[in-house]
């Protein structure tokens, strides 16, 4: 009998630690999920920003190509005045 009232307590205490456990761990599961979505989301905010500066790079250059051209007609019709 005596056994049966230590055994009971250690099955009890067991049962108690397990279920702490379990419901720490689903509490951390849950805040990790949250920082995951915010992380996320974080992520698409700087994949706009980037994809905003890339397509910023490329009106750029065709800028650049632009004012290229043009300043080599510029340089062709002064030639052509000096002639």
């Amino acid at each position: 009998m005596e056994y049966l009232v230590e055994i009971i307590i250690a099955v009890l205490a067991f049962a108690g630690t397990l279920f702490g456990s379990i419901l720490a761990n689903s509490k951390s599961q849950a805040v990790m999920q949250e920082q995951m979505k915010s992380v996320k989301e974080e992520i698409n905010t700087l994949s706009a920003r980037v994809d905003k500066h890339n397509n910023l790079v490329e009106r750029m250059a065709v800028a650049e190509n632009t004012l290229e051209l043009q300043q080599h007609q510029i340089d062709e019709l002064k030639a052509d005045v000096k002639e």
